[in-house]
């Protein structure tokens, strides 16, 4: 056997496998050391959860994804479903790091296979470019996320790079007549990768044509087109279009199709070719996986996680078919489509930086001059000197990076980053930089030897009789600097590297945790998606915490099967007026007013829930509460209703003044200060905090941390002051992406209408009850510092709090407050809130604190004209001139000429001056004249 096959006598000890195993343990460490602990937001939630109750996760429902993810769990996790288990959610997000690594060691094999092709003399400058080029890969933007959490994508990454791998292995054997077993592997592995993301079968067409392309194979033209048609069938029958003309006969095309296919296997099997009919015996046995979504969907009880319930086949059709999600029709564009490309575009060019920010102008010059450069030149070297090989790669890049951009069809208002899509045509871009870093360094060599291709059609075996060129200083330099800047990433300080480290990020498991750590016993919550929905299914089921809570997740409550889980849950059924049969006969209706005409849409949440608040609110009286997260418009009827207590509102009898929500402050602060879990945020001792919160309450803590009820005492102020003074800095040292950042500001955004509300009491407290009003105003500073802390100058309080420690007596910790702003916010956030804080001392009576806090900042920052400014506005809203003239000259003296507004402001004082002036005067001789 030549030297491309492994399974040889001391295989292992081969360059190319010890270099694979380097490359596989070098990245699983890595991903190891950055591994979150725990649920992360999005997806990874629910398939942590799915995976431990072996559940049916959303559509397509990833079935063996969630088989090998409890796997993982037995192993490194716990076996046992029914206790507390805190090791789950680390075992499966281990299990993405794990096949993510073996994905980037495939891709090192492929490269280094496609290198020795074009370059047979390179000898191992080959094995340098594919390292170069996996490494790209572990440590790109989109890959390297999706490796430390609980996601398909590194699962079917590294289905489509062993499938590629294979395909080259298929390329050597292709004339023997055992090289069609070899097809047949991968048409099983095709079916299997299925069960891991329906995107795995899209490397098929690359592997496709270099069967197709391939000279002297094995295996005749008609089993090839007939075993591709059968996978092409497969795959339209995994959607529909729910409008058009094809969408009313479309089953009937497919079923069509599929007896016509049918009956061509068979009469090619009939004719001794067996090729197709084998190759569909082994993909339906790959797909046979799916089955196991009807078996745990039709178990008694039926897991706690069991979306669209796929019972029967047609609903386990409807799950692969993504049924639930509306259909995209890629010739009706939801955004002009030189945006969806550019959309794309920025994705690519942020996957490989290994310099800079990420965003500043250095990242993107290395960037295009560094890893796009080597890419284009391994798309070139490759088109020239490894045809057919290279099609495997440049298939795959194109039908899952441009392809799939036509065919997602996204809008330009995304609810999130879609960057994950893409992630397979990442990494075959990768495949080409590192082809290109190969190709590189044998430029520096010299001039080109023959390429594989070349020495085979001269008859000469080009492992053996080409001899490996010697190599020079130029190319060993080359390639210390390539493998130098592929591992900049994993430097110390590195921005992608701090990016990437979830090692410690709890800020989606402390975020669930404390939505549910403040509700009363026996609630029912409404969720709204994604990000507050998953991590906390996982803490009830996983971690058994706060299962007395229902949950009901607004985006799923649309949808019959899920209402009727909810009302038949076996551990904790919830009470519905409406019978099973009503409830599948519910139907989004349009309502017109018959005395306006006005018409409105009634969907089927809308009964739903009024069904669930009428039953157990209303009638047994159950604590009902609303996630922050839901927007205002998914709980409009009930809005005015709400009463603000942190991470949730409680639904009231009665509506709120001017039928808005209202805040009860002492909660926002007993939850936030005491009950909540801020550790992701702070790096005060939360524990500490918690266990004195009990003791100042009067609960006893039941060793893991749950408050259930509000059966405590209630804190009094200074109790509250202690707590807000044990909170500790803002952590600096866990990164916080756009998503997490948004809904962390539901943290500070509570505490702060904490404070306003308690501030609103104090002031109608203030002529009547002193000691109300210094308490309230005392709890209104509390709630405002707090949410300071959590959130240093965040916009909810920066405006108010100025104000606030002005009229509790505080004016230098006012003035420091606005000192403190420069450099920290925006300077037209520092502006606006320097302007209207200072003109709020003015109106309330303490105008000679903002006039020294303006000459004490012009005396340090002299030439900053935004000062002068607002003490010319000041000076002149309060008549007077002569102080206005002086401020005007003074920027006179700084600047060297005179402030066009400044100059009209002062005319305005003059001719307001000169009106009033003549105002007496028409006084005095009306008086005069009158007297006469």
């Amino acid at each position: 056997m030549h030297e491309g096959v492994l399974l040889t006598e001391k295989w292992y000890r081969r360059p190319q496998v010890l270099i694979a195993a380097g490359v596989f343990a070098l990245t699983l460490a890595v991903y190891v050391m950055t591994l979150n602990p725990t649920t992360p937001f999005w997806d990874a939630g629910e398939f942590i959860t799915t995976s431990h109750i072996v559940g049916v996760p959303h559509q397509p429902g990833t079935p063996l994804y969630v088989l090998v993810g409890r796997v993982f769990d037995v192993m490194f996790g716990q076996a046992d479903i029914t206790t507390a288990s805190m090791n789950t959610a680390w075992a499966v997000n281990f299990m993405s790091a794990f096949f993510s690594a073996l994905a980037v060691m495939f891709i090192y094999l492929l490269i280094w296979e496609l290198s020795r092709r074009s370059d047979p003399d390179s000898g191992w400058l080959a094995h340098v470019g594919g390292v170069v080029g996996a490494l790209f890969l572990a440590f790109s933007e989109t890959y390297w996320n999706n490796a430390i959490e609980a996601e398909v994508y590194g699962l079917s990454a590294f289905m489509m790079a062993c499938l590629s791998w294979l395909a080259i292995r298929w390329y050597d054997h292709r004339e023997n007549p055992g090289s069609n077993q070899l097809l047949l592997l991968m048409v099983y592995l095709l079916g299997l990768g299925v069960g891991f993301h329906l995107g795995s079968i899209l490397v098929y067409p690359g592997i496709f044509l270099l069967v197709l392309l391939a000279s002297k194979r094995e295996l005749e033209i008609w089993d090839l087109l007939l075993m591709s048609a059968g996978l092409f069938i497969f795959l339209m029958s995994t959607s529909k279009p729910r409008e058009g003309f094809l969408a009313e006969p479309w089953d009937t095309l497919i079923v069509g199709a599929l007896v016509v296919y049918l009956l061509l296997v068979a009469v090619r099997s009939m004719q001794g070719k067996h090729f197709a009919l084998i190759g569909s015996l082994l993909f339906f046995t790959g797909l046979t996986v799916h089955l196991i979504m009807m078996v745990r969907a039709g178990a008694s009880p039926e897991p706690y996680i069991n979306q669209t319930d796929p019972d029967t086949f047609e609903k386990l059709m409807s799950v692969i078919r993504r049924e639930q999600y509306p259909s995209l029709n890629p010739f009706e564009r939801q955004a002009p489509i030189g945006f969806q490309f550019k959309y794309y575009y920025n994705y690519l060019f942020q996957q490989f930086y290994f310099l800079g920010d990420g965003t500043s102008l250095l990242t993107k010059v290395t960037t295009v001059i560094g890893p796009i450069f080597l890419a284009l030149v391994g798309l070139f070297q490759g088109l020239r000197r490894a045809a057919p090989l290279i099609w495997v790669p440049l298939v795959g890049y194109v039908i899952n990076g441009e392809g799939l951009t036509l065919m997602l069809n996204f809008t330009n208002h995304e609810v999130r980053d879609r960057d994950y899509f893409y992630f397979s045509a990442f990494m075959f871009f990768a495949v080409f930089i590192g082809l290109g870093a190969s190709a590189l360094m044998r430029y520096a060599v010299g001039g080109e030897g023959e390429s594989a291709d070349q020495a085979e059609k001269a008859g000469r075996n080009w492992r053996i009789d080409i001899p490996k060129v010697k190599i020079g200083p130029l190319a060993m330099v080359t390639a210390v600097v390539l493998l130098v800047i592929s591992l900049f990433p994993i430097t110390p300080g590195h921005t992608k590297y701090f990016e990437h480290d979830n090692s410690d990020n709890y800020i989606a498991y402390e975020y669930a945790w404390n939505i549910m750590a403040g509700l009363d016993e026996n609630a029912i919550i409404f969720t709204n998606g994604d990000n507050d929905t998953f991590p906390i299914w996982y803490l009830q089921q996983v971690e058994k915490f706060r299962t007395d809570v229902t949950v009901v997740n607004l985006s799923l409550v649309n949808l019959p099967w899920y209402i009727l889980q909810l009302k038949h849950d076996p551990e904790k059924p919830l009470l519905m007026g409406k019978s099973d049969s009503e409830i599948k006969a519910l139907r989004h209706r349009m309502y017109e007013d018959p005395k306006t005409g006005e018409r409105q849409l009634f969907m089927i949440k809308d009964y739903v829930v009024h069904d669930i608040i009428t039953t157990n609110y209303t009638k047994v009286g159950l604590p009902v509460f609303f996630a922050v997260t839901i927007p205002q418009d998914n709980m409009a009827r009930y809005f005015p209703n709400l009463q603000m207590e942190g991470m949730a509102y409680r639904l009231m009898d009665k509506a709120g003044p001017n039928d808005m929500p209202t805040t009860d402050a002492q909660k926002v602060l007993e939850n936030m200060l005491g009950v909540y879990r801020l550790g992701a945020l702070l790096d005060g001792d939360t524990e500490a905090r918690q266990r004195r919160y009990q003791m100042l309450a009067g609960l006893a803590s039941d060793g893991e941390g749950q408050v259930l009820g509000r059966t405590g005492n209630e804190l009094t102020i200074s109790d509250l002051d202690s707590l807000q003074r044990m909170l500790g800095k803002p952590r600096t040292d866990v990164f916080r992406n756009k998503n997490a950042s948004h809904l962390l500001g539901n943290y500070p955004a509570a505490l702060s209408r904490a404070g306003y509300q308690a501030y609103m009491q104090a002031n109608a407290a203030a002529e009547i009850d002193s000691v109300t009003y210094r308490e309230q105003l005392h709890k209104s500073l509390v709630a405002f510092e707090a949410s300071l802390v959590v959130d240093p100058f965040n916009g909810q309080a920066l405006e108010f709090y100025p104000l606030l420690l002005v009229q509790a007596y505080q004016d230098q910790k006012a003035m420091d407050f606005l000192s403190s702003l420069q450099g920290n916010v925006t300077q037209d956030v520092e502006e606006r809130t320097l302007y209207n804080s200072l003109r709020g001392f003015v109106r309330g009576g303490v105008p000679d604190l903002a006039f020294a806090w303006l000459e004490e900042a012009i005396g340090e920052n002299p030439d900053r004209h935004f000062y002068y400014k607002v003490q010319f506005a000041m000076y002149q809203g309060l008549g007077r001139g002569p102080e206005a003239r002086g401020v005007m000259d003074a920027w006179k003296k700084v600047s060297g000429e005179v402030d066009p507004e400044m100059f009209r402001g002062m005319e305005e004082l003059q001719r307001g001056a000169e009106q009033r002036e003549q105002g007496l005067i028409e006084d005095t001789v009306n008086k005069g004249l009158g007297g006469q």
